[in-house]
């Protein structure tokens, strides 16, 4: 049926809009991708701490203990970030982190007591978790909001490009020269704050009026609070469930792998799998659903997510790993974007920092969670963790479907979310 929607634009000025997300982008848009890419392709702290604690001499408790305590660093500084950018503003709040993450990197060079060496990876952690909600709440601002779901995706493009560059380039370095790999993070780390020092704007918001209230990067934020939208409180938990069933992938799945018979490399070559299609398809696919229902990617995704891993109960085979890993790695490309989209929508002018830090907040919390939950559940029974993923996706795509839009509250489309009123009882039109 042919739109008449005036507001909206037609099937072809479609095209052209979301074009119009890449050429030009908004200078916003372009340092943070830049900056997210050198932040991951030299983050062989993150990549690479697990060795690097090993090679202090710490036993397989003390790594246990420490990995923990530096993965809830990681989802306390998502968590306040967003508080930390109204108060200093988006372009202090990224560049401090990047800057902080450079010094505590150095500090870590000549530290080898243990609790000490603790207390500085969990500041770093938390200085390089803060940074992502605060750049997605600049990407959204910046990005008109037609142009918000592929802008994401490119972003996600540079971070996991850069991912897999820092693996690689860690990979060579750390087997000659392990003592240096912080030095290396910590001269990255000062490139990206140096950056956006000089390259980021002070204001970059491009899509809220400025009559509305003052953006995320002005000094203070006058929006009102999270818990002004509880049906947003409630999506990010369930994208927070999400995280945790996808965070199965580095917990209870390469071990079923070995289980099964497979060699450590088949692991690998799974999750370099997962990293191809994550770059190679996740732009274009971005484009393609831009324009549709919010519920409708992420319920997609969430029905990825779950399947994908509750395809293992079948019996681990090739076919069912390779299976497995698109759809949950097509579910990764659909929700990821449009969950970073959808805070930027649903979030009121001057609160975009605060709804990405809580979505952020949420999905790191079940990142981290996930993959002890998931080693539980297969002690009890090979099959456990991925009938438990189907049980809870039947839930979680459910809610999705039912809550997205009350929680975004603006419209049909995830590219023109203030075109349609909301219709009674969370029913699109």
């Amino acid at each position: 049926m042919r739109n008449t929607d005036p507001r909206q634009p037609s099937g072809t000025g479609a095209g052209r809009s979301g074009l119009k997300g890449f050429l030009p982008l908004p200078l916003p848009v372009v340092v943070v991708t830049f900056s997210v890419f050198l932040n991951r392709v030299g983050g062989f702290f993150a990549i690479f701490l697990t060795l690097v604690l090993a090679d202090r001499g710490y036993d397989a408790n003390e790594i246990t203990f420490g990995l923990a305590v530096v993965a809830v660093c990681g989802a306390a500084g998502a968590g306040v970030s967003g508080i930390l950018a109204d108060r200093f503003g988006a372009k202090g709040t990224v560049a401090a982190a990047t800057a902080l993450s450079a010094v505590l990197s150095l500090s870590l060079v000549n530290v080898q007591e243990y609790v000490t060496t603790l207390v500085l990876a969990g500041a770093m952690n938390a200085s390089l978790q803060a940074y992502t909600p605060v750049a997605q709440a600049i990407v959204g601002e910046a990005s008109p909001p037609e142009c918000r779901v592929p802008n994401f995706a490119l972003y996600r493009v540079a971070l996991n490009i850069g991912v897999a560059g820092g693996s690689l380039l860690g990979g060579l370095w750390a087997a000659e020269h392990m003592s240096t790999l912080l030095i290396g993070n910590a001269v990255v780390s000062a490139l990206s704050s140096l950056l956006l020092f000089s390259m980021l704007p002070k204001s970059t918001g491009s899509s809220v009026p400025p009559a509305a209230a003052r953006s995320t990067h002005g000094r203070r934020s006058q929006g009102p609070g999270l818990l002004a939208n509880p049906y947003f409180v409630v999506v990010c938990v369930l994208f927070g469930v999400t995280s945790l069933v996808y965070a199965q992938h580095t917990g209870p799945f390469p071990l079923a792998i070995t289980d099964a018979g497979f060699s450590t490399s088949v692991f690998g070559a799974l999750l370099s799998l997962n990293a191809v299609f994550v770059i190679v398809f996740e732009v274009p696919i971005a484009m393609g659903v831009q324009r549709l229902p919010v519920r409708v990617p992420i319920v997609a995704g969430a029905v990825c997510v779950f399947g994908g891993f509750l395809i293992n109960a079948l019996g681990l085979g090739w076919a069912v790993l390779i299976i497995g890993v698109l759809f949950w790695t097509l579910g990764e490309i659909l929700i990821s974007p449009v969950a970073a989209a959808t805070a930027s929508n649903a979030a009121p002018a001057g609160a975009g920092a605060r709804y990405q830090a809580f979505l952020g907040f949420c999905q790191m919390t079940g990142m981290s969670a996930g993959p002890a939950l998931g080693v539980f559940l297969y002690g009890l029974g090979p099959q456990v963790p991925w009938l438990v993923s189907g049980v809870l996706g039947c839930l979680v795509a459910a809610l999705f479907f039912w809550l997205l839009p009350l929680a975004v509250d603006r419209g049909t489309a995830l590219s023109h979310p203030e075109s349609d009123p909301m219709p009674q009882n969370g029913e699109h039109k």
